[in-house]
């Protein structure tokens, strides 16, 4: 029973700091708390959890952020995330698993140097909707694959959008659609649990701590820092995909 406990106090941190950024940036969360919950769970008890507290956030966070997403910029990569999604649960070959996880590792951490450095500007043309389609497809690939898909919609979506409010916002709504659709896929598969879902409802309120602290924290930051968060999450992002 005290054994128990302690996880369960551990696993509530997790959750807390976990998406307390999330709400803060609009994404990070598997980052944080996957890695660490594995720790203490086995990966088919870990991923469908964090997958529900994703669902759960999106519930929390998305009519107070409703009118800022922006719908058009997300319709591609809602398409390529069902589609790479797909294509992920069908990559059964290691080495190339690997070889996809490092090349992205370094693309990010290029793209996170580049944030860092202030060559993000208005005078940056935006990229071009297509590129949203190939950003959803790799997003989904990666989300099927190793559970973090986040990575390849910011990129996109840094650029695409200028406004934080905006990006993070558009965020939230692409991952409510994104995890709702994981959701369904584990709850299919009979990888979500009763007791997955017992253990869930523990560690709400440190979920729900979380959310408030860091809805509320965001609007105490300017446009550049915010950039320079997500830029560092993306690095530690980078680094964490190329020593796996």
């Amino acid at each position: 029973m005290e054994n128990y406990v302690s996880v369960t106090t551990v696993a509530s941190v997790i959750i807390f700091v976990a998406f307390f950024i999330r709400s803060l940036t609009g994404f990070g969360s598997a980052l944080v708390s996957i890695p660490l919950l594995a720790l203490l769970f086995d990966l088919k008890f870990a991923v469908p959890l964090e997958a529900l507290f994703e669902v759960g956030l999106s519930i929390l966070l998305l009519s107070k952020v409703y009118n800022s997403i922006s719908k058009i910029t997300l319709v591609p990569l809602i398409i390529g995330t069902i589609i790479g999604s797909l294509l992920g649960t069908y990559i059964l070959c290691s080495f190339a698993n690997i070889f996809l996880k490092r090349a992205l590792g370094v693309a990010i951490i290029l793209f996170a140097l580049n944030l860092l450095m202030g060559k993000t500007s208005n005078n940056i043309k935006p990229l071009p909707s297509g590129w949203g389609l190939l950003a959803g497809t790799v997003g989904g690939v990666f989300g099927g694959l190793f559970g973090t898909s986040g990575p390849p919609f910011v990129m996109y979506l840094t650029y695409k959008l200028k406004k934080k409010d905006v990006l993070r916002a558009s965020l939230i709504g692409l991952f409510a659609i994104d995890y709702s659709w994981r959701v369904g896929v584990f709850a299919t598969t009979g990888l979500l649990t009763m007791e997955i879902l017992k253990f869930a409802l523990l560690l709400t309120p440190a979920l729900v701590l979380g959310t408030i602290l860091g809805h509320k924290a965001h609007f105490q930051i300017s446009e550049e820092r915010f950039r320079r968060i997500v830029a560092v999450i993306l690095t530690v992002s980078g680094i964490f995909l190329l020593v796996q």
